[in-house]
């Protein structure tokens, strides 16, 4: 078992960002490790702003819609940190598997922030008794601009990897926001509520880069046990079982 403390300093993301956990992992060797860790906010958590809600307020006007750029439990818990294993691509991805699911759902995303390999589908719903429009800002594939009634549904097909987190927004609801990360690697994880994260199926005894990163922030700058790293990645030699990293402190810049 290894314990860590990491401290992240100015952290802002790059080459992002996927449902909160890993995606699934088919054909891995039989040893493997899995990388544990919880993100912790180190500072006073952040209020999180209510958003104007000025379109169909009978509906949308029922939700307690708060900001969701940077989600901060009172423990300093941090929601939607990512992190992935760099130019590791491992078993491709199964066309098969169940659609990645982004929702339109209580006049928000959901989830917040939604991953993917290429070759996946992407099925956007709209749970909502109100009409959305969710337009998708692709760099890398062609970008989507897709109206939404009420429960209805559209399948994408993403073919490519996504350099730089994608921007997703509903012109009729300005204030609703999300963010999806096309990265073409299994060993990919958002933090939860409780700010942990799981990667399985990590091959064993090789050295494997990790990006950490996260919606709000564009570069990270951090500390692993006193040694500073270069744009939010480490490196890890991953042994058998579980490599915990413990608590990975992010101070704000």
């Amino acid at each position: 078992m290894m314990k860590k403390l990491v401290s992240l300093q100015g952290l802002v993301c790059s080459a992002l960002l996927v449902a909160c956990g890993p995606l699934p992992l088919q054909g891995f060797a039989a040893e493997t490790g899995t990388l544990r860790g919880r993100f912790v906010y180190g500072a006073t958590p952040p209020k999180r702003d209510k958003l104007n809600v000025n379109k169909d307020q009978d509906v949308c006007g029922a939700f307690d819609l708060r900001s969701e750029q940077l989600v901060v439990a009172e423990d300093g818990a941090m929601r939607d940190v990512i992190i992935y294993a760099r130019k590791m691509k491992g078993p491709k991805a199964d066309a098969d598997a169940e659609p990645v699911v982004l929702d339109n759902k209580d006049c928000r995303f959901a989830p917040h922030v939604v991953a993917l390999r290429p070759g996946q589908t992407l099925l956007v719903k709209n749970s909502d008794s109100v009409a959305h429009n969710t337009d998708i800002k692709f760099s890398s594939n062609s970008a989507v601009n897709e109206g939404l009634p009420p429960s209805a549904t559209k399948e994408l097909k993403v073919s490519k990897a996504e350099r730089k987190p994608v921007s997703v927004s509903c012109s009729i609801h300005p204030w609703m926001r999300g963010y999806l990360v096309v990265q073409d690697t299994p060993y990919i994880a958002i933090t939860k509520e409780d700010g942990t994260f799981e990667i399985q199926g990590l091959p064993v005894g090789k050295e494997v880069e990790f990006q950490v990163a996260h919606p709000k922030w564009k570069t990270v700058k951090y500390e692993v046990d006193g040694k500073a790293t270069k744009r939010g990645r480490f490196k890890l030699k991953v042994e058998a079982g579980d490599n915990d990293m413990g608590d990975l402190v992010i101070q704000p810049k």
